[in-house]
């Protein structure tokens, strides 16, 4: 199978997804462990803003808003098309759309509001941090079927490191622009984890099932 987990990797996906689950409950019931370190890392955020800061933070926001997850992941379904792996193409969209549908909905069942002083054009509650999941999904997704085909592993190490670099100045600038609180983007690295692994678990069923449709029965699954 070229998408396949490991007993470990579905061990720890549980173990995140208990978290999350755990987390959204204190979140929603105001508990006030997530809420006092979320208000003090609010706070000191607020303190580092410069003009610098500013122009950096805007574009690694700008990096990881959905849209943008999608053109990354449309991107990697486009070289797949071209290799001829359409199965893990329509695997990989499938997996960021639904994900984002699937926070979506969560974002509405825990109605928490933004962070008092958040940009006008952040709009919509703010756990779990959509932006948050969406580039991590996106990232997890390249880290499971792109980074462990690179055949150097020097190369697979930095572009491991950089793609998760841009997940993490992401999460900061969220937290910069008062966009989100820190358990907003905590929660949708761990929801983001769980539901790609969750998905890729999935994976072996779905292929096997589209190649007994005649336009993929010959596809590398």
């Amino acid at each position: 199978m070229i998408i396949s987990v490991k007993n470990k990797q579905i061990r720890r996906a549980i173990l995140f997804v208990v978290l999350a689950i755990l987390l959204t409950i204190f979140v929603k019931i105001n508990f006030i462990i997530p809420i006092g370190i979320d208000d003090g890392i609010r706070y000191f955020m607020s303190a580092t803003q410069t003009g610098l800061n500013d122009i950096v933070m805007s574009i690694f926001s700008f990096l990881g808003s959905p849209i943008v997850d999608l053109i990354y992941i449309f991107i990697l379904a486009g070289v797949l098309l071209v290799a001829g792996l359409r199965i893990p193409a329509i695997w990989s969209v499938l997996t960021i759309v639904l994900g984002e549908l699937l926070a979506f909905i969560v974002c509405q069942l825990v109605e928490r509001n933004r962070p008092i002083g958040h940009l006008l054009s952040d709009t919509g509650y703010s756990f779990p941090s959509l932006h948050i999941f969406g580039i991590f999904t996106a990232i997890f997704i390249l880290l499971l079927l792109v980074i462990p085909n690179i055949t150097s592993p020097r190369s697979q190490l930095i572009s491991g490191w950089a793609i998760t670099l841009v997940g993490l100045m992401s999460l900061l600038s969220r937290l910069y622009f008062s966009a989100n609180y820190l358990s907003d983007t905590v929660a949708s690295v761990l929801f983001a984890y769980a539901w790609v692994i969750l998905a890729a678990s999935l994976y072996s069923p779905l292929a096997k099932r589209l190649t007994k449709i005649s336009i993929f029965e010959h596809e590398e699954i």
